[in-house]
């Protein structure tokens, strides 16, 4: 396959779209929700206390803990598999900081956090990697964004179980 011929199989812009729980292929994102279920006992979302990292050590590679600071997100812990899957270090980086080095990146990370923190409930999604987006060790992946709180009617952080794998562009 040429390489003008490989590049016409990537799509422009990533793709995103939500899919239900119950249609996560992840075993690390299916054990992440059921975590986070099992710490909501009788609310809507669990606090950030609530989460005991000990608890899910198998999951942390595929994890990241993102602060909610007004219009802005930072991201607080980041797991070994999203740093090589995007190549570059996010531990304590702005989310608009970010942005400014891959506007890709925020063209779709950002609408996410924002509905998770607007609407309070967890977000399922699976997606496809576009030419919008240049930085990145994947073609496909499968994330999960559950809100954390100190009530149910605000967010301050958003806990992300992430997947990343390279698949055939087709």
């Amino acid at each position: 396959m040429s390489l003008q011929s490989f590049t016409r199989c990537i799509p422009e812009s990533s793709i995103f779209h939500d899919i239900g729980f119950d249609q996560l292929d992840s075993p690390v994102l299916r054990s992440g929700y059921e975590y986070w279920q099992s710490k909501c006992t009788g609310r809507r979302f669990p606090t950030r206390d609530d989460i005991r990292p000990r608890e899910i050590a198998p999951l942390l590679r595929y994890v990241s803990l993102i602060k909610v600071e007004g219009d802005d997100f930072v991201y607080r812990i980041v797991g070994d598999t999203i740093v090589m899957s995007y190549g570059v270090p996010l531990q304590n980086r702005r989310l608009s900081d970010l942005v400014f080095d891959e506007p890709g990146f925020g063209a779709f990370v950002i609408p996410m956090l924002e509905k998770v923190v607007d609407t309070g409930e967890p977000l399922a999604l699976r997606g496809k990697v576009g030419r919008d987006v240049v930085r990145v060790n994947f073609t496909h992946c499968e994330n999960l964004l559950l809100p954390l709180g100190p009530g149910d009617g605000t967010v301050d952080h958003v806990l992300t179980f992430s997947y990343y794998i390279s698949q055939p562009l087709s």
